[in-house]
């Protein structure tokens, strides 16, 4: 229906020639801009189905999103669990400076370094009295637990008349195994003659001699 009035409209408009055969200028225009709208809408509904055919994924395509969606979460993983032990390891390590510093408070003050209460070996964090005449004197504002019941801190005096006396150890976790330990870190023994010894670990140690 469109098309025969299209085709009557243009006939009419070629019929409407001037004297010399020409047709007139503005009947010319409106043949023009009605062909132009004609092959829009034409070049629209091709667009559209082209569109529609492109908007589907393959089964592979898929399983390729899928992939490397998985390998970006485990690289943000092990990034996140890095960046975890760093803090633990920074977290022992200012727990150290504030417990040898009350230490050395304590001695200048009694003479002495706080007893061992497990005469064979250190004594660890979890035992619920642990380093707590630091507390008790004020210079420490609680007892040092290091969070971990898997690797707590311990602490042992070893008495004077040696480079050692008290001394304090826990292990960190993202340092590489070294024969001389993280600064400033002492490793009084040799090799497998005891804890915080000069064999390659990853032993963390403050001594405080007499």
């Amino acid at each position: 229906m469109s098309d025969n009035v299209t085709k009557n409209q243009n006939q009419f408009y070629l019929g409407r020639q001037d004297k010399r055969g020409f047709i007139p200028f503005r009947a010319l225009i409106r043949m023009i801009r009605k062909f132009q709208i004609k092959s829009f809408f034409n070049q629209s509904a091709t667009f559209s189905k082209n569109s529609l055919s492109l908007t589907g994924f393959t089964l592979i395509e898929l399983l390729v999103v899928i992939a490397i969606i998985g390998l970006l979460a485990s690289v943000v993983l092990v990034s996140l669990n890095g960046a975890r032990a760093k803090a633990r390891d920074a977290k022992r390590k200012a727990d150290f400076s504030q417990i040898q510093k009350a230490l050395l408070l304590y001695h200048d003050k009694r003479g002495s370094f706080p007893i061992n209460r497990n005469p064979c070996c250190g004594y660890p964090d979890t035992s619920p009295d642990f380093l707590k005449e630091l507390v008790d004197d004020g210079f420490l504002a609680k007892t040092p637990n290091s969070g971990n019941p898997n690797n707590p801190y311990y602490y042992y005096d070893y008495g004077a008349g040696n480079g050692i006396g008290a001394i304090i150890v826990t292990t960190l976790e993202t340092v590489p195994p070294s024969t001389t330990g993280e600064q400033p870190s002492c490793r009084p023994w040799t090799p497998a003659a005891n804890w915080c010894d000069q064999s390659s670990n990853n032993y963390y140690c403050l001594c405080n001699p007499y």
